[in-house]
């Protein structure tokens, strides 16, 4: 269909002709260079083509003889399988190979119990495939130790990390693939050997006990490990980093997991579904491994086993009687947290079970004391020290400690998010709690205040994490899988800081009838550590959260989010919606009971922290409140555009707050101010009516819009979907009128349209370049196959940002289905004047956002694991250490991608299976101009120096290499000013 082209005034188009008549000059060198181009190829495709706005010809799509189809305004190139590329110019490669991909920062701490030193002064967590250590005085990261094995092979994570009892220095380390490390925390040594590894499928948990095996007194693993489909408890043989011997203690058709043991392997405890696995030392003189034999018992919980914790105290004799009953042996305690909420307390259980067995014994002698006040699983519980305390914690955010003595309890509610572990200081002077927003936090037993705090980026994660609470089958626990877009965004005055969208934990966020986001997390990219969290809509993350049925409430999600040019200004889209099941007695649709709001926020210049100062209740409403499509900021005002389901576009705009005519100030003497709709848009006027089948469509399947700004402000580019089609509206901002409209680029759902010099970029099931000002298509590329929706290769989620620093812009493209095991991303990034992209990265994650960097050329790529990732030029200095990792600038190495097989396979739908493990793309470095910083001294303005030292309190400053790294990159930049 030919775009539709409104007329203008003469006079208004002065500027646009003389930008027609260089966008001219520009498309004849364009045109030169595509025809040389068709020069070499054998043979023009011969194909059956579609018309399209202004003439062009879009090839037709042909999944099975077609990897990417680009459509240009002159020359048409279709680029097959195993057909050899035409050779590139030389300033073509050296553009290409200009951008880097830099280490994956960030990720989600393991569910593993943290290690708190016997010294209290340090925090080890276990991440996917690394160790870091924080200090637990200023919880900043001090070392990060990369585990190479499970980088270079993948599949693998860590699943157990236990200090050693001979070395406090050393921890043991064990992957699910049967990987085992020992390795120094202080220095990193041991990382970097070759670990051993066991004879065995899947690694599910460790313990590390010191024992006396003949003449030697060191650590000794216990394993537990499925091999042949047996599942068996191992010990191990370890010597000079070195495993000697191993011996299967105990063989079975069920994994035993939270494998612990006491008092130098006198003891093993673990859990198998509802039962307790209790294993006691049978005294016998051991020279090596193979002399350990233990006695195992198994005792009945009569409900799913969540965690459990064992301590062993010394006995003490009241008479001479119990000493001669039970002689030295210790005293064994069993804690057990279970699926439904119980707190099962076993006490001095050895003789109580041998009580049972004999002839005078009952099996009412081993009934266990109950507590109950969880209302789902127990995640974690823990003994104090002195053992005259229970510590646990679950879904309801709450610490609760049990005081076995009098059968009080204490609380601390309010927690951020569901508990996931519990550790207890070697002097009990310290609890740390693993949260499952992607925390861990140290408090201090007497006054239960928070000493340590470590935050990592708590975005939603995919695929969703398993949770405890699900092992028992509840109403309304089942969530669709769903893989969404995190809304992010970078204040442009503060470029140090990331902001999210995150929920409260992954467990609340993912109940109910969808994943919710109602707050904003503010992270540092100096630290990578979580600033502050502030809520921007109702949140109940520890209160009564559910209905009389039992039904999960759902929380708000956040739509869209943007900040003014000068960062002054935040503005968020929100939007809740009641699940159907809750109005099925009620009238009327679920929809029309939607609540949307438009929220203006004033940032602080001081902490970035936010103040509410506006909000429309239903921006865009037809009788209902519609859904808001699309968020965009002015880059040159303080203005913001919305588009709606309404297919309106409104602009606004603050004004000052009078009474009376005299202006309304705050409490700090700052003017007030008020944002409202300055300007409506209506996109739609010329539509036909819906009729009554339409509309019953319309209320089922749900439309698509986006709204950009020009990068001077003053035209605005609307795409809307409805059922008459898609057209893309380009709009005067001052007069309001429509200076175009395009139809035929946009194919399926509206993912995003921005506005690149004179481009305008369209992203849907294709991605369209199309001039503004020759109002002719430059090209299109295919990311995804809509004639089969069962596809391997159909895309799920795609992203773009746009650089104008550069004038490139990213997309990101996850093809694979929901339910496959795997899936993978692809980023390229394109320039409007070439239709072959400037770079191709995979990654072995879905990527779930991209955003552009402020300070510096580049983008910053967000992906399902709560990693963050880099990608910049080569060529720009001030990217090149931007979010790096703090304490080692040569931490997590990632091999490096060749650039000879650049496919575009997966924006086309290629197979999964095709998919690289997320190499990264050569670093090309170019140092001719070193050799000039050096022909003057360096002076370094204090400002720059102030800005460096002042981003953060003492207590929240980087360490000191990194510091050092920081302002030696100062004085070798070459924006610094020569001395005179």
């Amino acid at each position: 269909m030919a775009p539709m082209a409104v007329v203008e005034d003469p006079s208004v188009n002065k500027r646009k002709r003389d930008v027609d008549e260089h966008g001219k000059r520009k498309r004849a060198k364009r045109d030169r260079r595509s025809i040389n181009a068709t020069q070499t190829d054998e043979q023009p495709p011969q194909d059956t083509t579609t018309s399209q706005p202004n003439g062009s010809e879009i090839a037709s799509e042909n999944p099975e003889d077609m990897a990417v189809t680009i459509a240009k305004s002159d020359s048409l190139a279709k680029k097959k399988k195993r057909r050899s590329r035409p050779k590139r110019e030389k300033h073509e490669e050296d553009r290409i190979s200009t951008w880097a991909v830099s280490k994956p920062m960030g990720g989600r701490i393991m569910n593993i119990d943290p290690i708190l030193t016997d010294d209290e002064k340090h925090l080890i967590l276990a991440y996917n495939t690394s160790i870091q250590v924080y200090s637990a005085a200023d919880s900043l990261l001090l070392r990060k130790i990369p585990l190479q094995p499970l980088i270079r092979d993948g599949g693998g994570q860590i699943v157990s990390v236990r200090l050693s009892l001979s070395s406090p220095n050393f921890v043991w380390v064990a992957s699910s693939t049967g990987y085992i490390w020992l390795i120094d925390w202080t220095n990193s040594d041991g990382s970097e050997k070759d670990p051993f590894k066991l004879n065995c499928g899947i690694l599910c948990d460790m313990t590390v006990e010191r024992m006396s095996i003949g003449k030697d007194f060191g650590d000794v693993p216990f394993v537990s490990i499925e091999n042949k489909g047996n599942w068996q408890i191992v010990v191990c043989d370890v010597r000079d980093s070195r495993l000697r011997s191993t011996k299967a203690l105990l063989s079975q058709e069920v994994p035993v997991l939270d494998l612990q043991s006491v008092r130098n392997g006198y003891a093993i405890v673990g859990s198998v579904e509802r039962n307790i696995m209790l294993g006691t030392l049978r005294p016998r003189l051991v020279n090596s491994i193979q002399d350990l034999d233990y006695e195992f018992i198994t005792l009945d919980c009569n409900d799913a086993i969540t965690c459990l914790d064992v301590r062993a105290a010394d006995r003490i004799h009241l008479n001479k009687k119990s000493q001669a009953q039970a002689g030295d042996e210790p005293v064994v305690d069993i804690v057990v947290g279970c699926a439904r909420g119980a707190v099962l307390f076993y006490n001095d259980l050895l003789p109580h079970i041998r009580w049972a067995s004999s002839s005078k014994g009952h099996r009412s002698s081993l009934q266990p004391r109950k507590y109950h006040w969880h209302r789902k699983a127990v995640h974690a519980v823990k003994w104090s020290r002195d053992g005259n305390y229970i510590v646990s914690g679950g879904s309801e955010s709450t610490l609760v400690l049990w005081q076995l003595d009098t059968q009080k309890m204490d609380f601390l509610p309010h927690l951020s998010a569901t508990i996931e572990n519990i550790i207890v200081s070697k002097r009990g002077s310290a609890y740390g709690l693993h949260l499952d927003d992607n925390s861990v936090i140290v408090l201090s037993t007497a006054e239960m205040k928070p000493t340590t705090y470590v935050s990592g980026i708590q975005t939603l994660t995919f695929p969703q994490p398993l949770s405890k609470d699900n092992i028992v089958r509840r109403v309304g626990r089942f969530t669709p899988i769903r893989l969404l877009k995190t809304l992010t965004a970078i204040n442009p005055t503060d470029s140090s800081r990331i902001h999210f969208c995150v929920g409260n934990g992954q467990q609340i966020s993912y109940s109910g009838s969808g994943p919710s986001t109602p707050l904003i997390q503010t992270l540092d990219l100096t630290t990578l550590q979580g600033v502050s969290k502030q809520a921007l809509t109702r949140t109940n993350p520890t209160d009564v959260n559910t209905t009389a049925k039992g039904y999960a409430i759902t929380e708000p999600r956040i739509t869209g989010m943007a900040y003014s040019a000068d960062g002054k200004w935040l503005a968020t889209t929100d939007e809740w919606q009641p699940p159907t099941r809750d109005i099925n007695s009620l009238a009327g649709s679920s929809a029309e009971r939607r609540e949307v709001y438009l929220k203006f926020w004033a940032v602080s210049p001081d902490d970035q922290s936010l103040e509410l100062i506006s909000r429309i209740n239903a921006p865009h409403h037809t009788g209902w409140s519609e859904p808001i499509y699309g968020l965009a900021a002015d880059p040159r005002a303080h203005r913001f555009a919305t588009i709606g389901e309404d297919g309106v576009a409104r602009l606004w705009e603050p004004t000052v707050r009078q009474r009376d005519g005299v202006l309304v100030k705050g409490k700090l003497g700052r003017q007030l101010h008020s944002w409202g709709c300055s300007r409506a848009i209506y996109l739609q006027e010329n539509e036909e009516p819906i009729d009554l089948d339409a509309m019953a469509v319309k209320s089922v399947l749900r439309g698509s819009g986006a709204i950009s700004f020009s990068e001077d402000g003053s035209t605005l580019a609307c795409a809307i979907g409805t059922v008459h089609g898609s057209t893309i509206h380009v709009v005067d901002t001052e007069s309001g009128k429509i200076r175009n409209s395009i139809n035929g680029l946009i194919t399926g759902e509206i993912r995003d349209v921005r506005i690149l010099s004179s481009s305008l970029v369209v992203l849907s099931d294709r991605l369209v370049v199309y001039d503004l000002v020759s109002d002719e298509l430059l090209y299109g590329v295919q990311l995804r196959v809509n004639d089969d929706p069962g596809n391997p290769g159909a895309s799920i989620l795609t992203h773009m940002a746009v650089d104008y620093r550069t004038s490139t812009f990213a997309v990101a493209v996850s093809p694979a289905k929901l339910d496959s095991p795997h899936i993978r991303s692809e980023l390229a990034i394109f320039s409007p004047d070439h239709s072959e992209p400037e770079m191709i990265q995979k990654f072995p994650c879905p990527i779930t956002s991209v955003v552009a960097s402020v300070s510096s050329s580049g983008y910053l790529v967000l992906d399902a694991v709560a990693q963050l990732w880099s990608i910049s030029e080569s060529m720009d200095t001030k990217s090149l250490a931007f979010a790096q990792p703090l304490a080692d600038l040569s931490l997590d190495q990632v091999e490096v991608e060749s650039h000879e097989d650049r496919s575009l396979a997966l924006l086309n739908g290629g197979d999964d299976g095709d998919a690289a493990s997320g190499d990264e793309m050569d670093l090309d470095i170019p140092g001719e101009a070193a050799a000039e910083d050096s022909a003057y001294p360096v002076v370094v303005p204090s400002q720059r120096l102030a800005e460096l030292f002042d981003t953060a309190p003492a207590f929240a400053m980087p360490p000191i290499e990194d510091m050092f790294y920081q302002v030696t990159k100062l004085f070798s930049t070459n924006s610094a000013t020569p001395a005179s």
